[in-house]
């Protein structure tokens, strides 16, 4: 975003989300930045509590599932398209018809995550089921390693993940137990039992809004909610390894054809409202959602 657009001054703070967001804001809107990205869905509270105050400000909540003030918008990545082809090949690698997921908190990016992968497991083979443990945190790698072996041990032989730490893809090169990895590309690390993933790619929308802002067309914006997907370079599928059959790299290409025109919908007749408040896993799921 800031190589693109010239008259942009970037600042990036890492681990803002905790008890210091509120005042990391504060300190931002005082020192005249116009624009601020939250990045995560626990930045909620900060924003309900600094946005009012700096009505001149725009703040962006990422993951956001509602409208906090006139001043901030929402945006989120379709990393559930990329989701749904990783179920595609997890439903094709699969032998034992088991596949893991181990899953962060309950928040709809996650349960969006699940079920997108659990249509593309049924699509591929209709026989395999997904496996759903929750760990209740982003990061927690002892808790994510029980959770994975525990799910290794039930049979599963292709393992997924929506934490944020590498736990997931050692735990799988250690058991030799196929990995698809969930928001970069892991294949340098895992690249014994890697598969592919979910790729986030956060510059063309953070782009596009800070254009937006600039140009003075952030209002016109519906509900100032923007979603990006693999159309607009969102998201993407990470390339595949050599693991994979080319037989299945061809049928994964055609589905991504057929989702990057437009033919394809993962959640058919679901508006992105009805995706921010998603409650529901799908049938070939094996598992709960945690009580909120």
């Amino acid at each position: 975003m800031a190589q693109k657009l010239p008259y942009v001054n970037l600042s990036e703070r890492e681990s803002a989300s905790g008890d210091n967001a509120s005042q990391i804001m504060r300190e931002y809107a005082d020192n005249g930045y116009k624009l601020i990205f939250c990045h995560g869905d626990d930045f909620r509270d900060a924003i309900l509590d600094v946005a009012p105050k700096y009505p001149g400000v725009i703040f962006m909540w990422g993951a956001g599932t509602e409208k906090l003030a006139p001043n901030v918008g929402t945006y989120s990545g379709r990393i559930y398209q990329a989701e749904f082809l990783a179920g595609v090949v997890a439903g094709n690698m699969t032998k034992t018809n088991k596949i893991a997921f181990v899953a962060s908190v309950l928040n709809p990016e996650v349960v969006r995550a699940i079920n997108a992968l659990g249509k593309g497991v049924a699509i591929a083979n209709p026989r395999a089921k997904v496996y759903v443990e929750w760990v209740g945190s982003w990061y927690d790698p002892e808790k994510e390693r029980q959770t994975a072996r525990s799910l290794i041990n039930k049979g599963c032989d292709v393992i997924t993940q929506t934490t944020d730490s590498d736990t997931i893809g050692q735990v799988a090169e250690e058991t030799g137990t196929y990995y698809i990895s969930y928001g970069s590309n892991t294949n340098r690390f895992f690249h014994h039992v890697f598969l592919t993933g979910g790729v986030w790619n956060w510059g063309p929308i953070m782009t596009d809004i800070a254009e937006s802002v600039h140009n003075g067309t952030w209002t016109s914006h519906p509900n100032q909610n923007w979603w990006f997907g693999m159309a607009e370079g969102g998201v993407e599928l990470a390339p595949f390894s050599d693991i994979v059959p080319n037989d299945v790299i061809m049928f994964e290409k055609a589905k991504q054809d057929e989702i990057t025109k437009g033919e394809l919908t993962v959640f058919p007749g679901m508006s992105d409202e009805d995706l921010s408040k998603i409650d529901y896993l799908e049938p070939n799921v094996v598992g709960e959602l945690p009580k909120s």
